[in-house]
């Protein structure tokens, strides 16, 4: 791609940008589909969050249940839990 067709390019871009900002901030429609965009990000982001939290619980509940099978493969090799701390 040529320098000449690069900066076109570029200024075609920039243009398009330039105009999706200026309707999203000077016409009533393109401020209420803004708002609509912030809310539904709000909810995206409280989503994410929520997930976040279930991953973390499931990490737990997987450690927990290796600690189980630990304990159990103990036993059936003979192993004293009580000594362990079990």
């Amino acid at each position: 791609m040529s320098d000449d067709s690069r900066m076109v390019s570029g200024m075609v871009v920039g243009a398009v940008i330039g105009a999706a900002a200026a309707y999203l901030v000077f016409t009533p429609h393109g401020r209420r589909t803004l708002q609509n965009l912030d809310s539904t990000l709000d909810e995206v982001a409280a989503a994410l969050e929520r997930f976040r939290r279930a991953l973390r619980r499931a990490d737990g509940v997987v450690h927990e249940a290796r600690g189980a099978v630990d304990d159990v493969r103990a036993l059936l090799n003979g192993q004293d839990l009580s000594a362990a701390g079990v």
